[in-house]
């Protein structure tokens, strides 16, 4: 039997922060509204490009496996936001790179695209057709937002998580390390909760966005009622064909949309706060790098040990959810570090906004 064990993990989060405090000055809502609904406190901005954040989170998850880029055999880019539809994200940062031995593709899952490009990979691993993928989830969502629909700008941020999975051959039992059970579904009936309409080819040509169209249509209530009931049967779904209970799970790392959503779902789980990995407060809800980035900072806390059960579960738009149980191996350290980073920060948060305020202006004439 081959398995998919996790050896390198990284993450690219903005150095640029929009506070609930900045956004009291551009709609109306407080901080206390904001934290009570959604435990956000601030959430990154991105000045840079959605390749740019990938290449960081990916290089800090190939130093953390020590591998070189042209140990990759596949390289799976999760997001809604790539900079453009040709070339993929995937193949933008395989260049970016040099991982001149890896074949590449974008995934589109929205929020659970990270589930979806683990299950991927892990299948293509198990399959003995790749041994070693990077998988990538990256959002620039700051680009969608309307700065003056409280309902969605509070909520989304930028950032980039990765990491690398090998092949273990021939585990020695069950008890091994490695990709335990996998669940995947959709529910494209309920996609008009969640709709970002025009990265598609909808329509007419035009030299011209129309701000209507342009922006997140979101449906919160909805989304939420949705989400708890999915994440957790997708989790029992998973646990069970890793044969596996809940009280087997040391740690669930969940897709960070909402805290009220991450700790209902827990709760009817049965699992406690320790149990739960929370990075929200200062990432707020970055889609498919969502997963990603929290497992980074969770092992950056040591809230993984070796052996651990550890958890990956997320609902997103189309609708879509997922979730991976996997057995930790034996390391939780890098093994190596890089020094990759975004380009410095020359814009303030309004300087960066100015355009989304503008451009989004006319709906409010």
């Amino acid at each position: 039997m081959t398995r998919a064990v996790i050896t390198g993990w990284g993450k690219c989060r903005p150095p640029l922060s929009l506070t609930n405090a900045d956004l009291e000055r551009l709609v109306e809502t407080s901080d206390e509204w904001i934290a009570e609904r959604t435990g956000i406190t601030e959430r990154g901005l991105c000045h840079m490009e959605t390749t740019d954040m990938a290449e960081v989170a990916a290089r800090h998850a190939l130093a953390a496996a020590g591998l070189e880029p042209t140990d990759l055999d596949l390289i799976i880019t999760c997001t809604l936001t790539p900079e453009v539809s040709c070339p993929s994200a995937a193949c933008s940062l395989q260049e970016r790179i040099g991982a001149v031995n890896a074949a590449a593709f974008d995934l589109n899952a929205a929020c659970s695209g990270f589930v979806y490009g683990s299950v991927t990979a892990a299948s293509m691993i198990a399959a003995g057709a790749k041994r070693t993928v990077l998988v990538v989830g990256v959002e620039k969502l700051h680009f969608l937002m309307d700065y003056r629909d409280r309902n969605t700008c509070v909520l989304f941020g930028d950032g980039a998580g990765a990491v690398v999975y090998e092949a273990i051959d021939d585990p020695a039992d069950s008890s091994g390390p490695g990709v335990l059970g996998t669940d995947l579904g959709a529910d494209g009936v309920s996609g008009s909760t969640m709709v970002v309409p025009t990265l598609g080819s909808r329509g007419e040509l035009t030299s011209t966005r129309d701000p209507a169209n342009s922006r997140l249509h979101f449906e919160g209530q909805a989304v939420f009622k949705i989400a708890v009931r999915g994440m957790i049967d997708s989790v029992c779904r998973a646990l069970d064909r890793a044969g596996l209970t809940a009280d087997d799970v040391d740690l669930v790392v969940p897709h960070q949309a909402n805290e009220r959503i991450i700790r209902a779902a827990a709760s009817r789980l049965g699992l406690s706060d320790d149990q739960v990995m929370l990075n929200i407060a200062t990432h707020g809800n970055t889609s498919a790098a969502s997963i990603p980035m929290a497992l980074n900072d969770a092992l950056d806390t040591g809230r993984v040990r070796p052996g651990d059960i550890v958890v990956f579960t997320a609902f997103g738009g189309g609708v879509t959810w997922g979730s991976v149980v996997l057995r930790w191996g034996d390391r939780v350290e890098r093994l190596g570090t890089s020094d990759a980073a975004l380009d410095p920060v020359e814009v303030t948060v309004d300087e960066l906004l100015a355009k989304n305020r503008e451009f989004f202006a006319p709906l409010y004439d």
